[in-house]
Protein backbone atom coordinates (compact mmCIF):
# COMPACT_ATOMS: atom_id res chain seq x y z
CA UNK A 1 0.00 0.00 0.00
CA UNK A 2 1.51 3.39 -0.95
CA UNK A 3 2.21 5.95 1.74
CA UNK A 4 3.37 8.91 -0.30
CA UNK A 5 2.55 12.55 0.21
CA UNK A 6 1.31 14.69 -2.67
CA UNK A 7 3.90 17.26 -3.71
CA UNK A 8 2.08 18.55 -6.81
CA UNK A 9 -0.01 21.12 -4.96
CA UNK A 10 1.09 24.69 -4.21
CA UNK A 11 -1.00 24.76 -1.00
CA UNK A 12 0.68 25.40 2.34
CA UNK A 13 -0.45 25.07 5.96
CA UNK A 14 -3.17 25.62 7.07
CA UNK A 15 -4.86 25.24 3.64
CA UNK A 16 -3.44 21.87 2.68
CA UNK A 17 -5.73 19.17 4.02
CA UNK A 18 -4.45 16.05 2.29
CA UNK A 19 -2.00 13.70 3.92
CA UNK A 20 -0.69 10.45 2.55
CA UNK A 21 -2.08 8.18 -0.12
CA UNK A 22 -3.49 5.01 1.46
CA UNK A 23 -4.92 3.03 -1.49
CA UNK A 24 -4.68 3.49 -5.23
CA UNK A 25 -6.18 1.94 -8.35
CA UNK A 26 -6.80 3.28 -11.84
CA UNK A 27 -10.26 4.59 -10.87
CA UNK A 28 -10.15 5.09 -7.10
CA UNK A 29 -7.82 6.55 -4.50
CA UNK A 30 -8.08 6.81 -0.74
CA UNK A 31 -6.01 9.27 1.27
CA UNK A 32 -5.76 10.60 4.79
CA UNK A 33 -6.91 14.13 5.51
CA UNK A 34 -6.20 16.29 8.55
CA UNK A 35 -7.97 19.55 9.20
CA UNK A 36 -6.92 22.39 11.53
CA UNK A 37 -10.42 22.36 13.08
CA UNK A 38 -13.44 20.03 12.98
CA UNK A 39 -14.16 20.02 9.22
CA UNK A 40 -17.14 21.60 7.53
CA UNK A 41 -18.71 20.48 4.24
CA UNK A 42 -16.71 23.17 2.40
CA UNK A 43 -13.49 21.82 3.89
CA UNK A 44 -14.35 18.28 2.76
CA UNK A 45 -15.01 19.63 -0.76
CA UNK A 46 -11.62 21.39 -0.77
CA UNK A 47 -9.88 18.24 0.46
CA UNK A 48 -11.53 16.24 -2.34
CA UNK A 49 -10.37 18.82 -4.89
CA UNK A 50 -6.83 18.63 -3.52
CA UNK A 51 -6.95 14.83 -3.41
CA UNK A 52 -7.97 14.58 -7.06
CA UNK A 53 -4.38 15.59 -7.88
CA UNK A 54 -3.25 12.11 -6.73
CA UNK A 55 -4.66 10.62 -9.95
CA UNK A 56 -2.00 10.06 -12.62
CA UNK A 57 -3.82 11.72 -15.49
CA UNK A 58 -2.54 12.74 -18.91
CA UNK A 59 1.15 13.74 -18.92
CA UNK A 60 0.08 16.90 -20.81
CA UNK A 61 -1.97 18.04 -17.81
CA UNK A 62 -0.11 20.08 -15.24
CA UNK A 63 -2.98 21.69 -13.34
CA UNK A 64 -6.64 21.11 -12.56
CA UNK A 65 -9.43 23.65 -12.27
CA UNK A 66 -12.55 22.80 -10.29
CA UNK A 67 -15.56 23.64 -12.44
CA UNK A 68 -18.37 22.56 -10.11
CA UNK A 69 -19.54 20.64 -7.08
CA UNK A 70 -22.89 18.89 -6.93
CA UNK A 71 -24.88 16.59 -4.69
CA UNK A 72 -22.66 17.51 -1.74
CA UNK A 73 -23.94 16.58 1.68
CA UNK A 74 -22.67 16.64 5.23
CA UNK A 75 -24.26 13.46 6.57
CA UNK A 76 -23.16 13.87 10.16
CA UNK A 77 -20.98 16.39 11.94
CA UNK A 78 -17.59 14.76 12.53
CA UNK A 79 -16.09 14.87 16.01
CA UNK A 80 -12.45 14.54 14.93
CA UNK A 81 -10.08 16.37 12.60
CA UNK A 82 -8.64 13.18 11.05
CA UNK A 83 -10.56 11.51 8.22
CA UNK A 84 -10.11 9.25 5.23
CA UNK A 85 -11.39 10.41 1.87
CA UNK A 86 -12.08 8.12 -1.09
CA UNK A 87 -12.36 9.56 -4.59
CA UNK A 88 -13.67 7.59 -7.56
CA UNK A 89 -13.65 8.57 -11.23
CA UNK A 90 -17.30 8.53 -12.31
CA UNK A 91 -17.02 9.93 -15.87
CA UNK A 92 -14.42 11.39 -18.21
CA UNK A 93 -14.67 13.44 -21.38
CA UNK A 94 -11.32 14.49 -22.80
CA UNK A 95 -9.52 16.36 -20.03
CA UNK A 96 -12.71 16.79 -17.95
CA UNK A 97 -13.36 14.45 -15.05
CA UNK A 98 -16.32 13.90 -12.75
CA UNK A 99 -15.23 12.47 -9.39
CA UNK A 100 -17.35 11.14 -6.57
CA UNK A 101 -16.00 11.52 -3.05
CA UNK A 102 -16.83 10.14 0.39
CA UNK A 103 -15.27 11.19 3.68
CA UNK A 104 -15.05 8.64 6.47
CA UNK A 105 -14.41 8.84 10.15
CA UNK A 106 -10.78 7.80 10.46
CA UNK A 107 -10.43 4.02 10.96
CA UNK A 108 -14.15 3.36 10.37
CA UNK A 109 -16.65 2.97 7.55
CA UNK A 110 -19.01 5.70 8.81
CA UNK A 111 -19.51 8.22 5.99
CA UNK A 112 -19.61 11.81 7.25
CA UNK A 113 -19.74 13.65 3.91
CA UNK A 114 -20.09 12.90 0.21
CA UNK A 115 -20.49 14.62 -3.12
CA UNK A 116 -19.28 15.02 -6.69
CA UNK A 117 -16.64 17.32 -8.10
CA UNK A 118 -15.99 18.23 -11.74
CA UNK A 119 -12.40 19.09 -12.67
CA UNK A 120 -10.92 20.27 -15.96
CA UNK A 121 -7.21 19.52 -16.42
CA UNK A 122 -4.98 21.68 -18.54
CA UNK A 123 -1.32 22.45 -19.15
CA UNK A 124 0.33 25.75 -18.34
Amino acid sequence: MPSQTNTRLPHKEPLIFIGSLKEESSTKITFSARFPIIPTLAMFCEAAAQGSSFFPLSPNCSMGVVTSFRNTKLITQPLHRDTLIAITILHTLGDSYLFGFEAFVHESEDIVAKGEIAVFYTSL
